[in-house]
C-alpha cells in the first residue's frame, strides 16, 4: 500500500511555509515609509508569489489526476481540511498577486486605506496558509506523530520562520537582517519545545531524520543568531524547515524509518 503523502508534499509544505512567512514580512514592510524597509517588502512579496506558485505545482503533481484539485476546490466536503486548504491556497495566491499590482509601481510605503486593508487580508491568509497543513495531517491519522495538536503550531511556526529567513536572505539589507533576528530567538525556543514534546512524548523515538530535524531546525540556527553570520543562519533555518517536514511526513507514515 503506497503512502498518501510523497516527496512532492514535503516540497510543497516547505514552499508554502516560505510563502506564508515572506507574505507576512511583506505585509509588515510595505506600509513603511523607509525606502529600505519598503524594498524588503516588495522583494518578500515577489518571493511569496513565486514560492506558492511553485508549491502548487508540486501539490498538483502529487495528485493522481491534476484536475482533482479543482474538484477539491469546488465540491469537496466543507469539513475537510484538504478542501479548506485548497481554498486558502487559491485565495492567498490571488490576494498576493493583487497586492503586487497595487505596490509594484510605488517606491515608498505611503499606503492608502484600501492598500493597507489589502495587506491585512494578505497577512490573515498567510497565517491560514501556515496553519492549515497541520490540520490536514491531523485528519490523516497515520500515526501518533500526527494525531496531536502539537503538529499545527510546529508546522506553522517553522514555516513562517523559514519565510522570514528567506526574505532576509533575498533582501540582504540591514532592515531584513534586523527583522529576521527579532523574530528569531523566541520562535526558535518555542519550536524547540514543540519538537522535544513531539519526540519524547508523542513519537517516543529518535530516528535519523528526527535528530537531523532537531539539529538543523533549532540548535544550529540558535547558535548562529548571536554571531555575524546572518546569511548562514538564514540558510540553516531554511534547511531545518525542509528537514523538519521530511521527518514529519516520512516518520508519520513510517516510510523509511
Amino acid at each position: 500500500m503506497s503512502a498518501p503523502f510523497g516527496f512532492q508534499i514535503i516540497i510543497y509544505l516547505f514552499l508554502a511555509g516560505i510563502a506564508a512567512g515572506s507574505a507576512m514580512v511583506a505585509s509588515l514592510m510595505l506600509h513603511r515609509s523607509a525606502p529600505d524597509a519598503f524594498a524588503v517588502g516588495k522583494r518578500s512579496l515577489i518571493l511569496s508569489i513565486f514560492a506558492i506558485g511553485f508549491g502548487v505545482l508540486f501539490l498538483v503533481a502529487d495528485l493522481a489526476n491534476p484536475s482533482e484539485f479543482f474538484l477539491i476546490l469546488t465540491k469537496a466536503n466543507p469539513t475537510s481540511a484538504i478542501a479548506w486548504g485548497a481554498r486558502i491556497v487559491t485565495s492567498f495566491s490571488l490576494v498576493a498577486i493583487f497586492c503586487w499590482t497595487l505596490y509594484r509601481g510605488k517606491s515608498t510605503g505611503s499606503a492608502t486605506s484600501a492598500e493597507f486593508a489589502a495587506l491585512w487580508v494578505l497577512r490573515l491568509l498567510a497565517l491560514a496558509l501556515a496553519i492549515y497543513p497541520g490540520f490536514v495531517l491531523m485528519q490523516g491519522k497515520a500515526m501518533a506523530l500526527w494525531n496531536t495538536w502539537i503538529i499545527v503550531p510546529l508546522i506553522a511556526l517553522s514555516g513562517v520562520r523559514a519565510g522570514f529567513a528567506a526574505s532576509s536572505l533575498l533582501s540582504g539589507t540591514r532592515e531584513a537582517w534586523s527583522l529576521n533576528r527579532r523574530a528569531g530567538e523566541k520562535v526558535l525556543l518555542v519550536i524547540l519545545g514543540l519538537l522535544l514534546v513531539s519526540l519524547l512524548v508523542v513519537a517516543k523515538a529518535f530516528s535519523l531524520l528526527a535528530i537531523l530535524a532537531l539539529l538543523t531546525s533549532v540548535l544550529i540556527p540558535f547558535a548562529l543568531l548571536d554571531r555575524a553570520a546572518g546569511a548562514l543562519a538564514s540558510l540553516s533555518i531554511l534547511v531545518g524547515s525542509f528537514v523538519l517536514r521530511a521527518w514529519l511526513i516520512t516518520d508519520g507514515q513510517s516510510l523509511f524509518f
